[in-house]
């Protein structure tokens, strides 16, 4: 499953229309005051969570307000969403989207709560990371075609955990069973902590999270990353095969997106546009972001920030319709 054509034409000339907008000073009628809610749609523990928590101090240093962030987990980020779209439009709350949130979970509905791409105010792409599919080590194999040897011998036998129904590791597992031609039962939770938790104790057979995510675990044994859902092989573990080597044509990943509720005024969302794109041009913060296996930060203004929902929402629904996964 290839990235659509459409994601990368949204991804070109990002920086180039950052850039102008890193020029641009903020101005000081425009700051706001008081603080700033950034919320996230899982709980403690899981990639966005991660994500927010380090944009959060850097992104207090450069607007001069205290950032606090605020998890609201369920429903895949659904819970998050449609409470930021009920917030006031004025600047003092922010969502910070996964993919999830922003995508898979309104389309994975047969009626959407929202549009992804109109009802919010789009402010910044921050960011993109691959998944892995890692395995409880206790399980008699080391490999991806050893466990899918596994599954087939044992169908509707094994389990797998996800962040949440609709989610993108919800809907990228289900592509990879698909492909490989495997019944297993999804088990969702809320959000990607006591999904990889019950993978470590077994309760479920495997999980697909964000390579970073699952790396600890995986160096300190605790899961076996077998492979990863990457175009090519990630820098921060060479030794993992991608699915595509192992012969199922699978690439996913997540992003996560910096939004607002719709209608907050443009130059309300200027200067904060043009603080994350300072916090995300530091080399500590590409540094933390590097090891936590995020490949690739990319910066937007807010219209390129909505061309690339748009472009990943036309690349998700035609896979969610085809493996008929709309609730």
């Amino acid at each position: 499953m290839s990235p659509h054509p459409s994601r990368r034409a949204a991804l070109g000339g990002v920086a180039a229309l950052f850039g102008a907008a890193l020029c641009r000073p903020a101005l000081a009628q425009s700051r706001g005051s008081g603080p700033i809610r950034l919320v996230v749609g899982f709980p403690p523990g899981g990639s966005g969570d991660i994500f927010a928590r380090l944009l959060a101090d850097p992104l207090r240093e450069e607007l001069g307000r205290t950032v606090i962030v605020e998890n609201r987990p369920g429903a895949g980020g659904l819970t998050a969403a449609e409470y930021a779209l009920r917030a006031p439009a004025d600047g003092t709350v922010l969502m910070m989207h996964t993919g999830s949130s922003a995508v898979s979970a309104p389309i994975a509905r047969k009626v959407p709560p929202y549009d992804p791409v109109r009802d919010f105010a789009w402010v910044a792409l921050l960011s993109e990371a691959p998944f892995a599919l890692a395995l409880n080590p206790r399980l008699p194999v080391t490999d991806l075609k050893g466990f899918v040897e596994y599954a087939r011998a044992r169908p509707g036998q094994l389990s797998y955990s996800s962040a949440g129904i609709g989610t993108t590791v919800h809907l990228a597992a289900e592509a990879f069973k698909d492909a490989a031609g495997i019944d297993v039962l999804h088990i969702p939770y809320q959000g990607s902590g006591p999904a990889i938790t019950d993978a470590i104790n077994g309760t479920v057979a495997f999980n697909v999270e964000t390579f970073g995510t699952l790396l600890p675990h995986h160096r300190g044994g605790a899961l076996r990353i077998v492979s990863a859902l990457a175009e090519q092989r990630t820098t921060i573990a060479r030794d993992v095969p991608t699915m595509r080597e192992e012969g199922y044509d699978v690439v996913a990943g997540t992003y996560n997106l910096l939004a607002a509720p719709q209608n907050t005024p443009r130059e309300v969302l200027a200067p904060v546009a043009a603080a994350v794109g300072r916090v995300m041009a530091r080399p500590a913060m590409q540094a933390q972001l590097g090891a936590l296996g995020i490949a690739g930060v990319v910066t937007s203004d807010p219209d390129s920030a909505r061309k690339f929902v748009a472009a990943e929402i036309a690349r998700w629904t035609p896979v969610v319709q085809r493996l008929g996964l709309a609730l």
